[in-house]
């Protein structure tokens, strides 16, 4: 189109973006004109769909984001002509989205529920690796019952049906799978679907709309720990094992992935603090190091005001590791992690959780999981009147999930002391 108005005749019109009012001035490259009868009589500018897209730029919501929504028409062989509609954040997305549509509205998609799972988990490029590895686990049930059925044509009774088989002889060798490890089975194939909605391959999410199994979320006190007595006495007892500094982390409130990441580097012995800066969890057989799971979970702790004395433990540790190295020579492997064998080895994630339920006998105290420990923090937390937000951040949460958590009354809560100070306020 813009070629052709190298001889037309410009209007008014062309003065400004007819989808944006963007100012034209002078500029013409990227900018498309529409001509009528040799006269321009309108253009848009390079951020705005043309006027032969099937694309309209829509105002801007009341949060100020401008949306773009497309609308496509196409006829499958044998069929009536059917509209499809759908609205994007960017121009980009609905135009890519619009080609996916025509490409598709001669020969319906094909593509199995297997495949369509396994594009959802290769686009997932927004998580960490291992997490992408996660879901495709966490799918694989499901695809064990539908994986050769062709996703387009899967509906809410599929689905229902599914549940059902999966509750009956969803694990392995064919024992039943509990409700919540059912419901975690369908987080990936609600996302493989709801990427099949958006390519308009189907109008809605079948998994979306299907019944599941119900769970009763354990939340507050429900959840398993121990109280500060217990926690101290497990203390003093790991204070005596090989590992002391490692479980003297895990009792500041550190994730097993983040004591097992540490390296010394993020070790400031002098400060008393460690600083997470990544993480390494059990990935098939052996296991995989990246960033935290989320921005939360990278803080600096200080250890030694938690626990005094642990500086002294990280500082004896290191010097230890040193003697190691130098007796290793050529066989040492230089991690740098804080967790590593003789060897310089990374310790088993694995082993340590195993050792830690050994030493939760020896010590008396009530057996719970590793991660436990961190529900026993926010329990203490909470009982020596720290706010929810510090208690957050300690522990890597946002405020909402530690609220929804540890305190799920809270809401209701807080809004009786609202109610109340208002009331206060007004009679005064």
């Amino acid at each position: 189109m813009s070629a052709a108005t190298s001889t037309a005749t410009t209007t008014s019109g062309t003065r400004a973006c007819a989808s944006c009012g963007t100012p034209r001035r002078s500029r013409r490259v990227g900018w498309t004109f529409r001509v009528r009868d040799g006269v321009a009589v309108s253009v848009t500018c390079p951020a705005c769909p043309t006027y032969a897209e099937p694309i309209r730029r829509l105002a801007p919501n009341l949060a100020g984001q401008v949306r773009f929504r497309a609308v496509v028409g196409v006829t499958p062989p044998g069929g009536t002509r059917r509209q499809h509609t759908r609205t994007f954040p960017t121009l980009p997305e609905a135009r890519e989205w619009v080609a996916l549509v025509r490409s598709q509205g001669s020969a319906p998609s094909r593509e199995t529920v297997a495949d369509l799972v396994g594009r959802w988990v290769a686009s997932r490029t927004d998580v960490r690796a291992v997490t992408r590895d996660g879901y495709a686990a966490w799918a694989a049930p499901a695809l064990r019952v539908i994986g050769h059925r062709v996703a387009a044509e899967v509906t809410v009774r599929d689905i229902e049906h599914l549940t059902v088989t999966l509750t009956e002889r969803g694990g392995r060798g064919g024992r039943p799978l509990a409700p919540g490890s059912v419901r975690a089975v369908l987080i990936p194939l609600a996302g493989a679907f709801d990427l099949a909605v958006r390519d308009g391959m189907m109008p809605a999410n079948p998994v979306r709309i299907a019944r599941k199994p119900r769970t009763r979320a354990r939340v507050g006190t429900d959840l398993e720990h121990w109280t500060p007595a217990q926690l101290l006495t497990f203390r003093e007892t790991s204070d005596r094992n090989e590992w002391a500094p490692l479980w003297r982390l895990t009792l500041a409130g550190l994730t097993r992935a983040d004591v097992m990441g540490l390296r010394w580097c993020d070790v400031d012995l002098e400060a008393g603090t460690v600083t997470v800066a990544q993480g390494r969890v059990v990935h098939g057989s052996g296991t995989a190091t990246d960033e935290p799971k989320s921005a939360q979970r990278r803080r600096t702790v200080p250890v030694e005001v938690i626990h005094p004395g642990t500086a002294g433990m990280l500082r004896s540790l290191h010097a230890r590791q040193a003697e190691a190295r130098l007796a290793a020579g050529s066989r040492w492997r230089d991690t740098g992690l804080v967790a590593a064998d003789a060897l310089g080895r990374p310790t088993s994630p694995r082993d340590y959780s195993a050792r830690f339920a050994v030493l939760c006998a020896e010590a008396g105290v009530p057996p719970i999981r590793l991660h436990s420990v961190r529900h026993s923090l926010a329990f203490w937390l909470h009982s020596l009147g720290v706010t929810p937000a510090d208690a957050a951040a300690l522990l890597g949460h946002t405020v909402d999930v530690h609220l929804r958590t540890y305190l799920p009354a809270s809401g209701a809560s807080g809004i009786a002391a609202a109610a109340a100070a208002l009331g206060h306020a007004a009679e005064g």
